[in-house]
């Protein structure tokens, strides 16, 4: 039993308990509330499983303390849907809600719901007596089921690889865009200020096939020989051998 299997529903509620003990000392019926984790299984309406909330969880606590952790209590382990019965609101499931699933009539939704399947992957995931519960035909939706998550699951890699090469040629447009203003503000500064002619003795580097192996500080030498003034601020090394590319083959 794990915080995010497809295949548990998990709901923190108050259960209202006599307190014998202060009833007797009362001499009236007294009441306490409990916080409690109800669990439910799908493909299971026969099985739900109630804790209190603040019990520990075996399981989760035998890993922890293995690992040199402390105890893992129900509403640690479930901590979003504890975090939402204390605020007050809905509290969540882990996966597609089969009001998403178009393949699911409504007449349908409400029968899986009534199996405590909440979830297009609870559907997916289901195995063994859990599925035949679903009687004639469950097969057919447990499949439908997962080519809707598998059909899903592809667009979204199809999404993300578009906004991956959104992102590079946005790059890709800044950097010529810092290129240009720094050849451009170059190109000022030597009409500007005059350009004093090397000395005779001085070496000048040839016209390179490639600046890449270039530091920065030989770079703006470069620069600074063909265009009068080195590079003013910061600029990158990439920014810095596009420009000199450029004046190169200018």
């Amino acid at each position: 039993m794990t915080p995010t299997s497809n295949q548990t529903t998990v709901v923190f509620r108050i259960h209202t308990m006599p307190d014998a003990t202060a009833s007797l000392r009362a001499g009236r019926p007294i009441f306490s509330d409990m916080e409690v984790c109800d669990i439910a299984f799908a493909g299971n309406t026969k099985t739900r499983a109630t804790f209190p909330a603040h019990e520990a969880e075996p399981n989760a606590t035998r890993t922890s303390v293995k690992d040199g952790g402390t105890v893992v209590t129900y509403a640690m382990l479930y901590n979003d849907q504890y975090r939402a019965f204390k605020a007050g609101v809905a509290q969540p499931t882990s996966g597609t809600p089969l009001s998403e699933a178009p393949f699911l009539p409504e007449a349908k939704r409400r029968e899986l719901k009534a199996l405590n399947i909440h979830t297009v992957e609870a559907l997916a995931g289901l195995d063994g007596n859990p599925l035949r519960q679903l009687g004639m035909g469950g097969r057919e939706l447990k499949n439908q089921a997962q080519a809707y998550l598998d059909a899903a699951a592809g667009s979204a890699d199809v999404t993300s690889l578009a906004a991956e090469n959104t992102a590079l040629r946005q790059q890709m447009d800044d950097m010529r865009a810092q290129v240009a203003d720094l050849v451009a503000f170059n190109k000022g500064a030597a009409s500007a200020a005059p350009v004093e002619a090397p000395a005779p003795d001085a070496k000048v580097d040839p016209v390179p096939n490639d600046f890449n192996a270039w530091d920065g500080d030989r770079l703006k030498d470069f620069i600074a020989a063909h265009t009068g003034a080195r590079p003013r601020g910061n600029p990158s090394h990439a920014t810095l051998v596009a420009a000199a590319q450029e004046l190169a083959n200018g």
